[in-house]
């Protein structure tokens, strides 16, 4: 059996070749965790919210209160609350009624945006994430 001792710059051709692939798998992962992150802190975000807006008050929360816990709870982990945006229907009614608290948040991401395909992905490599919560009030 005769070895082929013609493979000096084998390796590192192999090496060449798989760097951009790794690369850009470890690029993809750490960008979706960070996605991740962010869609769970808006949804604690609405579900705070949402439960100041349900407890049964005299008198029961106005939908501006309920938004001020929301950009509150935003500041409060790190995110940008002037640039969401939060919608509370329902606040202030009685027993039964139905509470909907929504948060639309831009996230600026490299990879992700370009890779989805909804309507709202641009060029520019920012995402809205949303998180909604629908509960009855107390």
């Amino acid at each position: 059996m005769r070895v082929n001792r013609n493979n000096k710059g084998m390796s590192s051709v192999e090496f060449a070749l798989i760097l951009p692939v790794f690369m850009l798998l470890l690029f993809a992962i750490v960008e979706f965790g960070s996605a991740f992150y962010k869609q769970q802190i808006l949804t604690s975000a609405v579900r705070e919210g949402a439960r100041i807006g349900m407890v049964a008050t005299d008198p029961r929360p106005s939908a501006t209160q309920v938004q001020e816990k929301v950009y509150a709870y935003l500041d409060d982990v790190g995110l940008d609350s002037a640039q969401s945006f939060v919608t509370v229907n329902g606040a202030g009614g009685s027993a039964g009624d139905v509470l909907v608290v929504e948060v639309a948040y831009p996230a600026n991401f490299m990879m992700l945006s370009s890779l989805m395909s909804s309507s709202d992905a641009s060029t520019s490599g920012t995402t809205t994430l949303t998180a909604r919560t629908t509960t009855e009030l107390e």
